[in-house]
């Protein structure tokens, strides 16, 4: 059996948005907690995107939310990105935003491979997805608006 932990960082009037953990790791959690600590502005910049993203059931805007390839989208914030994809979950409402990683924009090829690691995350979501025995589990925070 497989479990899936969507941890909700924002409910928006269109979207929720969630962070994707598989396998007991939630690697955009885990990012945006160092952020929060490291670079408290710049965590504050790239919540206050995530937040106008899910006021939208659609939204792309090359300086804030924007496709990167296949699917993945970006959240953007100069020299910081958070990567996602769009979901539905049967039973769940708003629909979901689905954070997978985040990482810095530091060159070309660490971006790449942030991009590399998005759809490999979503592959393995959406595989699991398919299998009956797979368990969603929908966790909020406290500081969830």
């Amino acid at each position: 059996m497989v479990e899936i932990t969507l941890t909700s960082i924002h409910l928006g009037s269109a979207r929720r948005v969630v962070t994707l953990g598989l396998d007991g790791r939630d690697l955009a959690y885990e990012f945006l907690t160092t952020l929060r600590k490291s670079n408290p502005r710049g965590a504050e910049s790239l919540i206050t995107r995530i937040q106008t993203v899910a006021e939208h059931d659609r939204f792309e805007n090359e300086f804030t939310f924007r496709s990167v390839r296949d699917g993945i989208f970006e959240f953007k914030r100069p020299g910081l990105r958070l990567y996602a994809f769009y979901d539905e979950v049967e039973g769940l409402d708003p629909q979901l935003i689905i954070a997978t990683n985040g990482g810095t924009k530091n060159n070309k090829k660490e971006q790449q491979a942030d991009i590399a690691r998005t759809q490999s995350l979503r592959n393995r979501y959406l595989a699991a997805k398919k299998v009956s025995t797979t368990r969603f589990r929908l966790k909020l925070l406290d500081h969830e608006n």
